[in-house]
């Protein structure tokens, strides 16, 4: 796989095995990666959190395509990645606000889609959707699995595990 055009003049600084590089290699390379995940199309979808910001990359390539989601979308410290069953939308937890926003990858549009707290959420984690059609979110602050409605991120129950004596 060749190496992004950005990179060829600085070929002989690059470790090997690197497909998308540090921001100290290039101004499109990544500072603190948390999650990556492929998008419906084969692009590569990055949380960064210490630049604030939900990458793409061309995913056959690693060259840099462009900023998703950052924080004028209200994204704060970007942990976690999940896409929608449907491949619509991508959900992203955002550690700084403790909320969950859902980017619409056919209209382009970033919302709030689990208000910061809500149900309790202190550190989004993780996330999945369960065959039950909610939304399944560790809260890594208090030790808990938090379920949301998977259409409208509303609060189902506040707490599935809560771990006893601590």
């Amino acid at each position: 796989m060749p190496l992004p055009d950005s990179l060829l003049l600085r070929k002989a600084e690059v470790p090997p095995g690197t497909f998308i590089p540090s921001v100290n290699l290039v101004s499109t390379g990544l500072l603190e990666v948390r999650a990556v995940i492929f998008a419906p199309n084969d692009d590569l979808f990055v949380s960064d959190r210490a630049a604030d910001c939900v990458r793409i990359y061309e995913g056959r390539t690693g060259r840099h395509l462009r900023n998703l989601v950052s924080r004028s979308d209200q994204l704060d410290k970007p942990i976690h990645l999940l896409l929608s069953p449907d491949g619509r939308y991508l959900l992203i937890g955002s550690g700084g606000n403790d909320s969950i926003l859902r980017h619409d990858l056919q209209q382009g549009f970033t919302s709030v889609f689990v208000g910061p707290k809500s149900g309790g959420l202190n550190g989004p984690a993780g996330m999945a959707f369960g065959d039950d059609g909610f939304l399944y979110v560790a809260s890594r602050n208090t030790k808990e699995i938090l379920r949301y409605d998977a259409k409208d991120g509303k609060t189902i129950q506040q707490a599935i595990y809560q771990e006893l004596g601590g």
